[in-house]
């Protein structure tokens, strides 16, 4: 009798194995990322799937801030900016520094701003197989980038130079200068054609 379970369970195997795998790719590879309330607030509200967040984004929720935002004679500027909620689209972190780091996900955000035809800058971006996310910024004057790569927390620098530089030689937009440290915080936004690409090669 034990000769049979154990059998069983051999040839039970591939069927556990086929399991895992779906289970990991399914919940284990869920990109994390961290949400704050507000631009003055350092702590954490807590972690969030990003593609949860970009559907945000997509969806109606941000709208009529968004709108408001828009209607000023500089949207950039806007003080209504401030009242946003924000993620760092990195990872999660424990609070809004480097140093909070706990898990970095491989994503990189390139920042394009003062774009005079974010929608355009989108299409051309869509053309890129390693582009998993575009979306058009709070002010309607830029346009953020996600992309997925196999950085780790200490070759972030290096990867990102490049991945900037990639999306540069072929859009011709140069990312902001400013905004590229990995604990870099990202404002909400209103998009509704978001792009989106969750099989986006990683680069």
């Amino acid at each position: 009798m034990l000769i049979t379970f154990c059998a069983k369970i051999f040839l039970f195997q591939p069927f556990l194995l086929y399991l895992y795998i779906q289970f990991k790719t399914i919940y284990m590879t869920k990109l994390q990322c961290t949400r704050f309330s507000l631009i003055k607030n350092t702590k954490p509200l807590g972690t969030e799937d990003l593609l949860t967040v970009l559907n945000e984004i997509a969806s109606d929720k941000y709208k009529v801030q968004i709108d408001e935002i828009r209607k000023a004679e500089n949207p950039s500027k806007s003080p209504l900016k401030d009242k946003l909620p924000l993620f760092t689209p990195t990872g999660i972190f424990s609070h809004r520094s480097m140093a909070g780091l706990e898990s970095y996900n491989g994503i990189i955000c390139l920042d394009i701003d003062g774009v005079s035809n974010p929608q355009e800058l989108k299409e051309k971006a869509k053309d890129l197989h390693w582009v998993y996310a575009a979306f058009i910024t709070p002010s309607g004057q830029g346009l953020k980038v996600l992309v997925k790569t196999h950085a780790t927390a200490e070759t972030y620098k290096q990867t990102e130079i490049l991945v900037a530089e990639a999306f540069h030689n072929i859009t011709g937009c140069l990312r902001d200068n400013h905004c590229k440290d990995i604990a870099r915080i990202q404002f909400v936004s209103h998009d509704p054609d978001i792009y989106i690409n969750e099989h986006s090669v990683t680069f």
